[in-house]
């Protein structure tokens, strides 16, 4: 008992179209197939047009139809069928009076299922239909098996993308392995929150979390709109670079166009945000090595120079500034407002020319002469 409640639950709803333009046949398919199950839908039609928007609108699970019909014949509606992309896995029987070898290698190379000759056998018909239906159900469980797998490899793809550059991905999925690597002429871009200790000391768990994922969240989106690349956050610092892993010639361009933004980004958050934020940015150029840190948790990092120097002109920064070196104000001078500081003491460098970024030129403003470059009076800093 159980086993036959079970058939019948896997049968129902299931839906067959049988094309013919002789009643009587359609009648006497439909009677042979409902003994197998009274759940199935029918719908019918009467030529080879009719049955062709027919399938394409209500994806039938099987599909019984004459060869020998007015407008368009069986055989030029299964060329049909299985050329759509949302009808070629519905399996397809033909029925015909004469099933002469030509007729049946033109069935066969268009993907036909089966046939069945005329006049119909109760017993081939009921035998080709399961069959049919039994092929139909295992192609609906493959698409959706698919469909759960791709859902599961996006997945996978977007938090691969979140921790590693596309590159070092393609090298991963291409040799299993991304081998360490001297990247040239990049950007290094450390953005850190101000005081962040002091004003998350009350925030509750929940909170602080949602705020670090908004703000993290718009500067991955700014990044990448930018055409840099988000290396890690460290706690409340933020790295990302430019240049990196493909190389650019406008990477000090697009870091100095990202760490504004981020910027703009903050102050109007800042406008309707009760938690106000501030950031110190420092970005340096040169060479960095890059490589997975290890294998078993997939970390790619970045070291050198560069990136130390990125790290110290980040601390020397003041709230809301973008600190740069002598070597980006030489690029971006005749395209950006910039301050001139005081010189700073650096640890393991000595005395370093150090430059706020402070807005992009308008097309109505002259460049100012290097002479004119504005100097802050704040005093030099050694850390």
């Amino acid at each position: 008992m159980e086993s036959g409640f079970t058939i019948i639950f896997f049968k129902m709803g299931k839906t067959i179209l049988i094309v013919d333009d002789t009643s009587a046949i359609v009648e006497y398919i439909k009677d042979v197939l409902s003994t197998i199950n009274s759940f199935f839908k029918f719908i019918t039609a009467t030529n080879g047009y009719e049955a062709y928007k027919l399938a394409v609108n209500d994806k039938p699970d099987v599909i019984i139809m004459d060869w020998d019909m007015p407008l368009m014949n069986g055989l030029e509606t299964l060329i049909r069928i299985k050329r759509n992309t949302k009808t070629k896995d519905i399996p397809v029987i033909i029925t015909t009076v004469n099933a002469d070898q030509d007729k049946l290698r033109s069935l066969t190379d268009n993907k036909v299922f089966s046939y069945i000759k005329k006049p119909i056998i109760n017993h081939e018909l009921t035998t080709k239909f399961n069959n049919a239906l039994i092929l139909s159900n295992a192609l609906k469980q493959l698409k959706t098996e698919k469909q759960k797998l791709l859902i599961e490899k996006q997945k996978t793809d977007s938090i691969l993308r979140a921790i590693l550059p596309g590159k070092i991905i393609h090298d991963i999925k291409k040799t299993g392995y991304s081998s360490p690597r001297k990247y040239k002429n990049t950007v290094v871009i450390f953005i850190d929150l101000v005081n962040f200790t002091q004003k998350t000391q009350t925030m509750s768990p929940r909170r602080l979390i949602k705020e670090l994922n908004e703000l993290y969240s718009a500067y991955d989106e700014i990044i990448t709109k930018h055409n840099c690349t988000r290396i890690k956050t460290v706690g409340d610092a933020y790295v990302a670079t430019s240049g990196l892993p493909t190389p650019n010639k406008d990477a000090v361009l697009n870091a100095i166009e990202a760490a504004l933004e981020i910027r703009n980004f903050l102050i109007n958050r800042n406008l309707s945000n009760s938690v106000k934020w501030e950031i110190r940015t420092g970005l340096y150029y040169g060479d960095v090595i890059g490589s997975l840190v290890s294998m078993t948790n997939s970390a790619f990092d970045i070291f050198g120079h560069t990136v130390n120097m990125a790290a110290r002109f980040q601390s020397a920064c003041d709230p809301m500034q973008i600190n740069i070196p002598e070597s980006i104000k030489n690029i971006i001078k005749d395209k950006y407002r910039l301050i001139e500081r005081l010189p700073h003491q650096v640890k393991g460098q000595g005395i370093m020319k150090m430059y706020y970024v402070h807005h992009p030129i308008s097309k109505n403003v002259l460049v100012p002469a290097k002479e004119e470059i504005l100097t802050t009076n704040k005093p030099i800093i050694s850390y």
